[in-house]
């Protein structure tokens, strides 16, 4: 116990960091090491499989571009081999120091449980924050190191003014690269506030995000797999984000999007039972101001979602076409099995008086095809 507690003193914020070990420096064979005393350091913990690393690799090379002349380090560690991390480098660019750690012991007396994992340290050794890459900003670096500057305040209002020089159909720089150093069941995404950031997934997997729609009703020929990174105009609103990522991305990759009409042969989502529906999926308890899904054993499970949630999760999971005949406007607790169709068909009918008959009807399908000038 005595030992467990003097680990996380070691890393408690505000206390002294503890020093920085490595067996050696990857990508810097010119003896270009940084310096791990008397600085200011951002220290990431990742490594090559790491999607949620991968995406962060960006963010985290623009801070160092930006701050390549202040008195700091940039120095990731990770803990597998040199031949491998030289490997991955040649085809991803990291800024950063990256130093290899395979006995692990920075990473132990770091107490890093969770990758990727960053700290920011002061020059004088200190501790003063650890936490997500994602979330590390200019002014955290700007207050470490001790630089005057005003903060800015941002708002969401959707009543802005916006500037004079946007355009709701522009297009904006994109960076997307073909991945070809990840295997491909490891993928990675996040979207917030700053940027949109995806590794390893292909087209169709980014465009069922960005325009939320099913793969069933996306047509794309395209199975390479990309890295995307859009950084969001300051003065982008909200809800122009994800069209406005969907036509840089094409015009990106020389691609026009029509949209079809077209007659398909599918289920008809509808209420069987009313009685059987209302007793278990019309949650009384509580109205939502938001939904979430997640996935147990063999089962998806979905709080406080709209029909369509439903829809889009059997056709996706399927590859089926449903349309939804409730017209019902609420959010619901639902589940299903999702080994097979059949199972998921009957676990519905059977709990919820949900069926999904046989039918014909038309859906809009979302063609991606080669620009052609």
């Amino acid at each position: 116990m005595l030992l467990l507690f003097k680990a996380i003193a070691q890393v408690a914020v505000g206390e002294k960091a503890p020093a920085i070990e490595v067996d050696t420096w990857v990508n810097h064979d010119n003896g270009d090491v940084p310096k791990t005393t008397g600085q200011a350091i951002v220290l990431d913990f990742w490594f090559t499989s790491c999607a949620p690393c991968i995406y962060t690799i960006p963010h985290l090379n623009d801070l160092t571009e930006e701050y390549k002349n202040d008195n700091i380090s940039f120095i990731a560690i990770t803990y597998e081999k040199e031949e491998d991390i030289s490997t991955f480098l040649s085809k991803k660019e990291y800024l950063a120091h990256v130093g290899t750690d395979t006995s692990y012991q920075t990473i132990h007396k770091y107490e890093v449980n969770a990758y990727p994992t960053t700290f920011l340290i002061d020059e004088k050794g200190i501790l003063k924050w650890k936490g997500h890459p994602s979330l590390l900003t200019n002014d955290m670096i700007d207050e470490l190191l001790h630089k005057k500057h005003d903060p800015q305040v941002v708002t969401n209002n959707p009543a802005a003014p916006l500037n004079k020089e946007l355009r709701l159909n522009h297009i904006y720089p994109i960076t997307v690269t073909k991945n070809d150093y990840m295997d491909e069941e490891v993928v990675g995404f996040q979207f917030n506030l700053r940027e949109y950031s995806l590794v390893n997934q292909t087209l169709a997997e980014n465009l069922t995000f960005l325009l939320q729609k099913s793969k069933s009703r996306i047509s794309v020929n395209d199975q390479n797999n990309y890295d995307v990174r859009f950084k969001f105009p300051k003065d982008l609103p909200p809800n122009e984000r994800r069209p406005t990522i969907v036509r840089s991305l094409l015009h990106e990759l020389d691609y026009d999007l029509i949209q079809e009409q077209k007659e398909v042969a599918g289920y008809a989502l509808d209420i069987a039972n009313d009685s059987l529906f209302i007793r278990h999926a019309v949650d009384t308890t509580k109205a939502y101001s938001g939904g979430g899904t997640s996935t147990s054993g063999n089962y998806w499970q979905g709080n406080g979602v709209p029909m369509q949630g439903l829809v889009d999760e059997l056709e996706n999971r399927f590859q089926i076409y449903v349309t939804d005949r409730t017209k019902l406007n609420g959010y619901f607790e639902l589940k299903f099995p999702f080994k097979t169709f059949d199972g998921a068909r009957s676990y519905l009918l059977d709990h919820y008086g949900i069926s999904l008959k046989p039918d014909q009807f038309d859906v809009e399908i979302t063609k991606i095809v080669e620009k052609h000038d």
